[in-house]
C-alpha cells in the first residue's frame, strides 16, 4: 500500500501514488525524437495534469540524486517486463526549461529506454530544487533494501540539509520518533561496528544493546564476538551482562586473520548479506546468510549469474 511505502508529506505531493524506486545518476547523451504529450489517465484530485506519454528524449535525470549504486541485472530484468507488460507506474517529472528532470522513477526511465520505449507514462508537477532534493532523500530512505547504516546516515542528511526535527522527520517517513531517534544512535558507534551493521552482519538489535555499553573499546570486542560467533541479540545481551563466559568451551578460539575478515567484507558488499568464512587462507567453508526465501532466491540468482 502506497501510505506504507510513503510518508504523507510525500503521499500529498504525488497524489497518493507510490514511487518505491531505485534511482542513479546518468551521464551519456540522449537523443530521440519529441513524441506529442497525451493525456491517457483521469486526473486525480492532487494531480492536476493527469498521467501523460513524455517523450524518453525530453527528460534527464537529477545529477544530485543521492542514490548512486545501480543493479545492472535488476535493470535488465525490468526492460524484460516493460516489454511484456510495458510501465505500468508513472514516473514524477518536473518541468525545467522546454524540458524535464525526473524526481522520482529514474529507474523504470532507464529501463523504457533499454527496452526500446520513446515515451513513458509520467505525471508533471512543478517542484523548486529544495523539494526535488528532500523527495530523491526520502525516496532512497524508503527503499526496502536499505541497511540500517543507510537509514541512519540518510536520516542525518536530510535533518542537516533540509533543517528538520526528528519529529518532522518522522512525520515525513511516517515512522515513530523514538524509532528515528534510536535509528540516528547508530551513527554514534565505531567505525568497525558500523561496518558490520552496513554488511548485515549484525542487526539494529544488536546495535542498540551495544549502545548500552560505555566503553567504545567493549562495544568493539562485543560486535567481533558477536561476529565470529554468530550470536543472537539475546547471546550477546548475556554475553554483555556477564551471564555468558569470556569463551564458548575451554579453549580459546583463535582470532580470525585479517586477510579473512578483509575477504568477508568484499563478499558481503557484493553479495549483499552476511557473509562468514571459517577456515584459513588456504582451506576451510563460507557461510551466507539469508533471512526470507526471498532473499535466498536473490542470492541463488546473484550466484547464478556470476
Amino acid at each position: 500500500m502506497a501510505e506504507n511505502k510513503l510518508g504523507r508529506g510525500l503521499g500529498a505531493l504525488f497524489g497518493g501514488i507510490s514511487l518505491d524506486d531505485e534511482l542513479t545518476p546518468i551521464s551519456e547523451p540522449i537523443e530521440q525524437p519529441v513524441k506529442k504529450q497525451n493525456t491517457v489517465s483521469n486526473q486525480s484530485e492532487n494531480n492536476t495534469d493527469g498521467v501523460q506519454q513524455i517523450a524518453i528524449g525530453m527528460i534527464d535525470n537529477n545529477i544530485n540524486q543521492p542514490r548512486k549504486v545501480f543493479d545492472q541485472d535488476d535493470l535488465h530484468d525490468l526492460a524484460e517486463s516493460i516489454r511484456t507488460y510495458g510501465v505500468i507506474q508513472p514516473i514524477l517529472i518536473t518541468p525545467v526549461g522546454n524540458r524535464f528532470m525526473i524526481v522520482a522513477g529514474e529507474r523504470r526511465w532507464r529501463a523504457a529506454r533499454m527496452a526500446g520505449l520513446v515515451e513513458i507514462p509520467a505525471i508533471i508537477k512543478k517542484f523548486n530544487q529544495k523539494q526535488i532534493d528532500e523527495i530523491a532523500i526520502i525516496e532512497n530512505l524508503q527503499r526496502a533494501d536499505l541497511n540500517d547504516m543507510e537509514l541512519a546516515q540518510g536520516i542525518k542528511r536530510l535533518m542537516d540539509e533540509h533543517k528538520l526535527t526528528q519529529e518532522k522527520v518522522a512525520e515525513r517517513l511516517s515512522k515513530p520518533r523514538s524509532s528515528i531517534a534510536n535509528t540516528l544512535r547508530l551513527l554514534s558507534l565505531p567505525a568497525e561496528v558500523q561496518q558490520y551493521i552496513s554488511h548485515k552482519q549484525l542487526t539494529a538489535g544488536h546495535a542498540i544493546r551495544l549502545l548500552g555499553v560505555a566503553d567504545s573499546q567493549k562495544q568493539i570486542e562485543y560486535a567481533r564476538r558477536a561476529v565470529d560467533e554468530n550470536l543472537s541479540v539475546r547471546a550477546l545481551s548475556e554475553l554483555i551482562d556477564g551471564k555468558m563466559p569470556s569463551f564458548t568451551s575451554n579453549k580459546i578460539k583463535p582470532v580470525k586473520a585479517p586477510e579473512i575478515r578483509e575477504q568477508e567484507k568484499i563478499l558481503s558488499r557484493a553479495i549483499g548479506t552476511k557473509v562468514k568464512i571459517d577456515g584459513s587462507l588456504d582451506h576451510g567453508k563460507v557461510v551466507i546468510g539469508y533471512y526470507s526465501a526471498e532473499e535466498l532466491e536473490r542470492i541463488v540468482n546473484y550466484l547464478k549469474k556470476h
